[in-house]
């Protein structure tokens, strides 16, 4: 019984597959069946794009969120374990004549100059090591009759720190220094032997120094908006101090005084 409807049923698909439209039919369904499923598995594959515009790929971690870089705040150019104190200060022009009579380097025994940086000593007149202030990189690391070893760091944006009194230096020209890295070690100098074992420190913007006791803590673009606000007060003025000086000169009197006076700041400086 179960042979005759086998056979039967064997009959009926021999006659439909006679049929001309079954065969094509039957491949277009499996085309259509392995197409889907390629499609599919792609898709599920394939890296899409979130609402920021940013392609993800489904396989891949995450990447880690970057940190911004903490700014870099101006510090003293010793070791954190090193106790300092400031032995001779900035010349401050608005300072007391107190303050600027000891605000002078000796230069030879007869010759003074101002002071254009600030001289480090330890407090028991020991040596000490001598670090970056900033980040930066090395651009002169020589020996100086005179001064001592130098280094000269640029910190980018005109700034520029400057080390002089140096006994020995731990770097070279083009090395790149981050801050509280070590440079030297403090010794003496000829000029500013008053001051036995220091460093003298210097801040310069645009190659005019600059007080580093002023901007001690605070950050490096406060420090450089700062100065570059001051020249351009300092442009401002020095405009309008031209023009009447040219009113001036038309007087002819003044024009002698003015003269004289600007000399007697050029000897000064």
């Amino acid at each position: 019984m179960r042979e005759e409807q086998n056979k039967k049923t064997s009959q009926k698909v021999v006659k439909m597959l006679r049929k001309r439209w079954v065969v094509p039919a039957i491949y277009l369904v499996s085309a259509a069946v392995i197409l889907t499923g390629a499609l599919w598995y792609q898709y599920s594959n394939a890296p899409t794009t979130n609402q920021t515009g940013t392609v993800v790929d489904r396989n891949q971690e995450p990447d880690a969120v970057p940190v911004s870089k903490t700014e870099e705040k101006l510090t003293y150019p010793v070791a954190k374990d090193t106790t300092v104190q400031v032995k001779s200060h900035f010349y401050d022009d608005s300072a007391s004549k107190e303050e600027q009579q000891q605000s002078l380097i000796q230069m030879d025994d007869t010759t003074y100059s101002i002071n254009t940086g600030m001289d480090l000593v330890d407090k028991n007149g020991k040596e000490f090591g001598v670090t970056a202030a900033l980040s930066g990189t090395v651009t002169k690391a020589q020996k100086d009759a005179q001064l001592g070893y130098i280094i000269e760091v640029d910190n980018g944006n005109g700034l520029v720190s400057y080390y002089q009194s140096l006994k020995s230096v731990s770097v070279e020209v083009g090395s790149k220094v981050t801050q509280g890295q070590a440079l030297g070690v403090a010794g003496t100098a000829l000029i500013g032997k008053e001051n036995g074992v220091h460093v003298h420190f210097e801040l310069r913007k645009d190659g005019v120094a600059v007080n580093p006791e002023k901007y001690q803590g605070q950050d490096v673009s406060a420090i450089i908006n700062a100065e570059n606000n001051k020249s351009e007060t300092k442009d401002s003025n020095t405009m309008n101090t031209s023009g009447n000086l040219s009113d001036s000169e038309s007087n002819g009197s003044n024009t002698d005084s003015n003269g004289q006076e600007s000399d007697m700041n050029k000897t000064q400086e």
